[in-house]
């Protein structure tokens, strides 16, 4: 078993795992939303949520939309240049998975698809939590918003996707990628969880968009190695009878 089959059926078990865990928790979402009034009542000081004010937690907000420009830029960097993506010993399909776990995940499923479909109420606009809407559960319809709604959180997606950097770090740096992943999977819960304290989302509006993007950024990498890019160059052939032109020729094959 090569490597890279090995490493794809880890990633198909993990995804397995993700899958299951994901409709465990939305589950227990829908069918207890208590669960998320209790938990952003604790940070609930009768009138609003005062952690909202905090400087540190503004500026840990502010360090999500940067670190993930950073994360953008790098990887569309890459995916443009061959000669930086040799120089750095990464691949094309590894340059790619930023990208679609951003471009999918964080924006076309949470923040265009989600965000705007299931029309939940922010904790500090719902009854109770000094608002006027009523709570509704995870994955349940509501019209107590019209647009860019509680559910699910489009910081958290962004926070997570964050992880996606460990594919622009070559695979021989091994220490190197099992420190990233430590220091970013903190950050991410770190950055997710501030919207709680500030009254933007709740426990299952993170929990399920951590999990979302995660399962984006597994199978972005899975269906990125099925396809191997073997050459992408341009091939100029002598005319021939019936005055045929120079054909351009970009050939695609899939790993076994």
């Amino acid at each position: 078993m090569t490597p890279s089959t090995q490493r794809s059926k880890q990633t198909s078990c993990y995804l397995s795992i993700l899958f299951m865990t994901t409709m465990v928790a939305s589950g227990i979402f829908y069918f207890n939303p208590s669960i998320d009034m209790a938990v952003s009542q604790s940070f609930f000081d009768g009138e609003q949520f005062p952690l909202r004010h905090n400087g540190l937690l503004q500026t840990l907000r502010q360090a999500n939309f940067w670190a993930g420009s950073l994360v953008i830029g790098a990887s569309i960097a890459l995916v443009i240049s061959r000669p930086l993506r040799n120089a750095i010993g990464i691949n094309l399909k590894h340059a790619l998975v930023p990208l679609i776990t951003y471009g999918v995940g964080v924006g076309l499923i949470v923040n265009m698809f989600l965000k705007d479909t299931f029309g939940r109420a922010r904790p500090r606009d719902t009854f109770g939590l000094g608002g006027d809407q009523p709570l509704s559960a995870a994955w349940e319809m509501s019209d107590a918003c019209a647009s860019n709604c509680s559910f699910t959180s489009g910081e958290a997606a962004g926070a997570m996707a964050m992880l996606s950097l460990v594919y622009l770090i070559p695979a021989r740096h091994r220490l190197t990628r099992r420190i990233a992943q430590l220091l970013l999977g903190t950050l991410a819960v770190s950055l997710s969880f501030n919207r709680i304290l500030f009254g933007g989302h709740y426990l299952s509006d993170v929990i399920l968009s951590m999990l979302i993007v995660t399962i984006v950024m597994l199978t972005a990498e899975l269906l990125a190695c099925q396809i191997r890019w073997e050459r992408l160059s341009l091939r100029g052939t002598r005319p021939r009878l019936g005055g045929r032109a120079n054909a351009t020729r970009i050939a695609f094959t899939r790993t076994r």
